[in-house]
């Protein structure tokens, strides 16, 4: 007798595969902000605290407040994509941010 083996058998679906490398780049980015927001562990390590240029701040603070969904890689969609309450997230780096910078 032979039996047919389908490659949805032992293959995992296609979405699942796609998803691994994006559900990784979505969380990169999440890392990016909160380390230009408190500062990377590599520069915590070296003795430096804070992050260290103030403009990456600001992106990361404008980043970080925009509610806009149009972008695929915004802060909302990110979060809700890996699964995280964006609101939490967002008070939680907003007490690390310093205050704005006046322009």
């Amino acid at each position: 007798m032979i039996h047919t083996l389908l490659p949805d058998q032992y293959l995992p679906a296609a979405s699942t595969r796609l998803a691994l490398p994006q559900r990784r780049l979505m969380m990169a980015v999440l890392q990016t902000v909160i380390d230009d927001v408190h500062g990377s562990a590599h520069r915590r390590a070296a003795g430096h605290e804070g992050p260290a240029d103030r403009r990456e701040v600001e992106r990361a603070r404008a980043y970080i407040t925009s509610t806009d969904r149009s972008w695929p890689f915004s802060f909302e969609n990110v979060c809700e994509a890996i699964g995280i309450d964006s609101g939490s997230l967002r008070r939680a780096l907003e007490r690390l941010l310093p205050a704005p910078l006046d322009v």
